[in-house]
């Protein structure tokens, strides 16, 4: 019996000498969802491939207290970012996603989180992004300014500054709120 506890506490005590003796060059790993920083520029990048320019973009602002603000971004020269119709197509993509409440901060994008996905659209394909990352700088009675970042597989990522108009329902259309 003595022999047997003397060989267990030998292999133990082996054990956890080896165990404690590791190497001092370990490394810290970074998380593969490890986001840049916001781009200073206009939000630009690809989608699907296609290179895309924010040009215009519009956040319609909910009509009821349960109601969420819905945010749409292109690259085309639109007349008018609150009456004009946001259609994507593979040559023009656009960018969307609505939340209950666009409040001043930073938000991580993801399944499950309270920001949630943002959809890139290509006119035949729809992409929920959900690694990324939106900053809202300002949100005033009539724009609404932050700074985006959104990757979806190695062929979608966008990064940089955004000016959204603010658009209110008036009269059955949209028009910049007062």
């Amino acid at each position: 019996m003595k022999k047997i506890m003397f060989w267990i506490t030998l292999i133990v005590g082996i054990t956890v000498m080896f165990g404690s003796c590791s190497s001092s060059e370990d490394t810290t790993t970074t998380s593969s969802t490890a986001m840049p920083d916001y781009e200073t520029t206009t939000l630009s990048g690809t989608m699907a491939g296609t290179a895309w320019t924010f040009y215009k973009g519009r956040v319609t602002v909910p009509t009821s207290s349960t109601g969420s603000y819905s945010v749409s971004m292109i690259n085309d020269n639109l007349s008018d970012a609150c009456s004009s119709t946001y259609t994507g197509t593979s040559s023009n993509p656009i960018v969307s996603f609505s939340r209950d409440n666009l409040t001043v901060g930073e938000t991580e994008l993801g399944f499950g989180t309270v920001v949630g996905l943002v959809s890139f659209y290509g006119g035949s394909t729809l992409y929920g992004v959900s690694t990324g990352k939106i900053s809202i700088d300002t949100h005033t009675t009539t724009a609404v300014t932050g700074k985006m970042y959104a990757k979806f597989g190695s062929h979608s990522e966008i990064n940089g500054t955004f000016t959204l108009s603010r658009c209110c329902l008036s009269s059955g259309s949209y028009s910049l709120c007062e």
